[in-house]
Parts: structure tokens; sequence; C-alpha cells
């Protein structure tokens, strides 16, 4: 006797069987024993997921000697013509090489003969979205009002290609696909049957394979069965697959939490020379990061998580101890990216490499919200410091002696004797000023824009000078010697209170304008370019001379100013 496949030998006869369709398959008994069985049915769904078997399993309902009844004998003419295919009143018909007005004409002469043995002719076409518009519109009528004895049961993976003219004519049943807890305990009554030996690690890789379809994973079982002659591993699933070994992905993440790069590298070489596909490698890491997410965010196991084994499932509970939900996202989100660069160019492999180094490479991720709470904090600090020593310095006037040379020791006001010692008026001025500066510095774009729309004269002006300081709420600008005309029409009072008035609208702050002279400053230069602001103190020598970048930055890194510009001679290199 020829070989028959799992997924033939274990095909589903009675509504029962079904798996993972229950909602369906209640409705479809219910209706046979109340008698309100439809016309017409439309079963959508993915491949595997039983629709073709619940049609022959209705069919047989439909046209069993002791029914129509929800539970086929089996046994009779008409049950085991219909389970072998070889029925004359169960036609079933391939909706993609039947699928012109002709076979839909021919379908319509013969639906007037009655049936051989059962009560009923059913047709059943599989894949009709594949028929043609003027093959539907043909079957309109006769799918409207059929002769008593005919019904139409349709089977499409793609119902959104059926015109809704038929649809609206059929009873339309959604097929879920199957879960993998469902496929696990139905090819663990195959193994008990079958008497094989199959680890339970492997039953997962073989459901999560199959992507919800029990056919699936009823032929990756028979393929299984050809690779091993005894006992079936998960390391068999993974090599006949093609998968990536779980062990390996909980490796990766750990080098990159540990920061292990060397490490990373060869991991990703030696998968890529064992022929794995980049893009499928990152496809699995984050699909690893995407259950440790779930695990950190839900406890619901068997709802949530992709296929995973008790074991696995600890471990991803490990990992999630030393990851937050921002370093997840942000490594979903890059590995996300880099597949998009990978498949654009042909060297897939190192945007891979590149990627999983620079999150190695990568601390703790801070987020916006934390970053907002810190400067809340900061600022409420800085609160607390002047209003103390406000309230210190006020009691200290009351008691102050008149010479100013004396060490003065103030004693603590009524009620402060618990506050910490304040910082200095000049300090926190200087640090008011410093802030007020950089607020200025980093809207300087914007006040150039508002000046320009009202008022392109001053605008133009103002774009030539250099941010100087911000001493006492008065903000110094400074001009170069070629541009004292500049200065002297900003000087104006009117043009003056404008600038003051802009400054205001796009700031907040009331602040008030000097200008000053800037010597050694070219006259190719401009003085400032749009969003950019310098803080000169003085160029004392007088001559020109240009500040680099390294030099700008050095300033600001060490807290420093610039004295003296000097010319090196070519001699002196």
């Amino acid at each position: 006797m020829s070989y028959l496949s799992l997924a033939r030998k274990y095909r589903p006869r009675q509504f029962d069987e079904i798996v993972g369709q229950s909602h369906i398959a209640t409705t479809l008994k219910n209706a046979i024993t109340m008698d309100m069985s439809a016309h017409a049915y439309l079963f959508a769904g993915s491949r595997g997921v039983g629709k073709t078997s619940t049609a022959r399993i209705l069919a047989k309902s439909l046209n069993c000697e002791k029914g129509p009844s929800p539970r086929p004998c089996g046994k009779c003419v008409s049950c085991i013509e219909i389970t072998r295919g070889t029925s004359m009143d169960v036609i079933e018909i391939d909706g993609a090489s039947n699928r012109g007005i002709d076979e839909i004409r021919n379908l319509k002469e013969n639906i007037k003969f009655a049936s051989v043995h059962g009560k009923f002719r059913i047709y059943i076409i599989d894949e009709v979205h594949m028929l043609t518009p003027e093959a539907f519109n043909a079957l309109l009528k006769t799918l409207e009002e059929p002769p008593l004895h005919v019904k139409f049961i349709f089977a499409t993976t793609q119902p959104h290609k059926i015109p809704s003219t038929i649809i609206s004519r059929c009873q339309h049943f959604d097929f879920k696909k199957i879960s993998i807890k469902n496929i696990v305990e139905k090819l663990r009554d195959i193994k008990k049957k079958e008497k094989i030996v199959v680890e339970d690690e492997a039953m997962f890789l073989m459901a999560r394979s199959a992507d919800g379809s029990l056919r699936d994973a009823e032929v990756i079982f028979d393929q299984l069965l050809s690779f091993t002659k005894g006992k079936i591993t998960a390391g068999d699933v993974t090599k006949v697959l093609g998968l990536m070994e779980q062990g390996i992905l909980f490796e990766l993440a750990d080098c990159l939490m540990n920061d292990e790069k060397e490490k990373i590298l060869k991991i990703i070489d030696a998968l890529v020379n064992g022929g794995k596909d980049p893009v499928f490698v990152a496809s699995c890491v984050i699909e690893h990061f995407r259950n440790i997410m779930a695990v950190k965010v839900t406890k619901d196991k068997e709802r949530i998580l992709t296929a995973v084994s008790d074991e696995d499932y600890r471990k991803l509970k490990d990992q999630a101890r030393n990851l937050t939900l921002d370093d997840i996202l942000y490594i979903t989100h890059s590995l996300s990216a880099a597949i998009d660069f990978m498949k654009k160019t042909p060297l897939s492999k190192i945007p891979l490499e590149i990627t999983l180094i620079k999150l190695a490479g990568k601390n703790r991720l801070i987020s916006i919200k934390e970053i907002s709470d810190r400067l809340s904090d900061v600022e409420a600090v800085l609160k607390n410091k002047t209003f103390g020593e406000s309230k210190t310095q006020s009691y200290a006037n009351e008691v102050a002696p008149a010479s100013r040379d004396e060490e003065v020791v103030v004693p603590a006001a009524p009620g402060e004797e618990n506050i910490a010692p304040a910082m200095p008026m000049e300090e926190i001025a200087a640090e008011k000023d410093i802030l007020l500066f950089q607020k200025v510095k980093d809207s300087w774009t914007k006040i150039l824009n508002f000046v320009k729309s009202k008022k392109m004269s001053i605008g133009t002006f103002l774009a030539e000078a250099v941010l100087l300081k911000v001493n006492d709420n008065i903000l110094a600008v400074g001009f170069g010697a070629h541009n004292s005309l500049h200065r002297e029409s900003l000087e104006i009072n009117t043009n003056k209170k404008f600038v003051e008035e802009a400054i205001k609208s796009v700031t907040g702050e009331d602040m008030k304008l000097t200008f000053k002279s800037v010597e050694g400053q070219a006259k190719s230069e401009p003085a400032v370019s749009a969003g950019e602001a310098v803080e000169i103190d003085s160029v004392s020598t007088g001559r020109p001379g240009k500040i680099e970048p390294i030099v700008e930055s050095a300033v600001d890194m060490f807290d420093g100013r610039i004295v003296d510009i000097r010319k090196v001679s070519e001699k002196g290199r």
C-alpha cells in the first residue's frame, strides 16, 4: 500500500475534530440540527486552517443516510464516497482552473439534475476568488435562487477579491489562524498514534514555522520523519528548516547587553558562512527582543509569546530584568532600519555587523520623560537656592556693620536654621546670565527671521552682529569696525526698541540691548551667521584674524576667554 501523508491520514472527519475553529463548527452543527442550513456558504481564511475539510464534513453531514446530522456516520455509501473524493453528489471545482464563463454555464446546466445517493448536490469551489468578473455575474442569479437540492460552498484565501454581490448571497465564515498551542496538541496526538519519539522543543519549532497552518505543520512533520530514523530533536528541526537556534539568539542578546563586540562579529560570521541570510538573522533577533518585551510587560505566556519552551521562558525573564523598554524599542527600531538598508545593498552582512556593534556600545538610554524630570528638579533647586539667598540677604542687611572691611557672620534668619547655605548672589546672577545668554543664542535664528519679516533693513543689519554676553539682563551685541554703520543704525532709539521687542516676542525675556565695537574681525566675514553666536571677551591686539571652530570648542569646554590672536609665520612653523 502506498504511503499516505500525515496531512491526509489525519484529516478531520467530524466537526469535533476540526482544530482551532470551534466557533464555526458549533454554528454549522446547530444549523444542521435545527434544519436551517443555508443554500450558500463562503469559507475564508489563510492556507491550511481547515476550509476544505470543513466543507467536506458539512457535505457528509447533509448527505449522510442517517442525516442530515451534525455527526455523519462515516459508514454509509455517501459518507465513504465523499471521504474518498469519488462522490457524484459532491463536486469539487478548482476555481483557478475553471474560472471562465463557459465553466459556469456548464455548472448551471448540470445543477438541474437530481443527486444520486444523498439529498443534495453540493458544489465546493476552491479559490473562488480566481473566477473572472463575467463568471461571477453569470453565477449571481443561480446563487441567489438555486434549486432546493443544490448547495454551494465557496473557499478562498483572498475574500477581498470576491464581489460584494456574491458575498451578500452567502453565509460568510472567517477561519482564523490556528494557535501554536493547538498545533502542538495535534502534533502530540499524531506522535502518540504513530509511536514516534519527538522532543517538546522540536514540536514548538515545527508549530512556529507553520505560521498558523496545521497542514504546514503536518507536512514539516512528514519531512522530519524522512530525515530522521529515530528521535526527532530540536536540532533536526533547525537543520532541516534552516532556523536560528534559540541558544544563539540568547547568546547574541547577552553580547549586546555585556558589550562583547568581538564575540558578536564571530557569531555573525559563523551564521553567514553557515548559509544564513543576514536579513533573516536580523529578523530573528528582532523577534527575540520582541519576546523579551512581551515577558517584561505581561505574564500571559500562552497568548502573547511566540512558541517558547519553559526553559527559554525563564531565560527571557532573566534577560528582561537587565533591559528597559526604551532599550528594547531602540534595539528593534535600529535593526528594522538596518533590514531596510540590507535589502538595498549586496553587502548585507556589513550593515548588520555595524548595527549590532553600535547597539553593543550603547549605554543605558535615558527617556525623554526622565530628562524632563531631571531638568525640572534642577530648576526647582535653583529656585529654592535663589529664594533662600534673598531671605538670608534681607535679614543680613538689617544686622550688617557700617564697615565693609569687617568679616561678618550672619545669623540665621528666623525659621531658616535648617536651610543649607545658599549660593553667593554673584554666582547666582552669573548662572542666570549664562542661562539667559544660551537661551538667546539658541533662539537667534528665530529672532533674525522675526525681525526680517517685519523690517528687512534692520534684520540685515542685525545679521552682521555677534552676540557677546548677557550681564544683569543686558544683552551685549558687537559689530566689527567695518560694520560701524550697522551699529549706529541700530542704536537709534526706535530701532533699538524694535529689536528688544522682537527678542521678547520670541524668547519671552524682557531684555535691554547695548551695542559695542569689536576689533580684530576680518571685513570679509559676517559678524554672525544665522543661528550661530560667539561670546568674545576681548581681542586686545586689534589684528585681524579668524577664530577656528576648534578654538571656539576649547573656549566653551574650559570656560576660558580669548586674550590674543597671533599669526604664526611660515618660517616659525
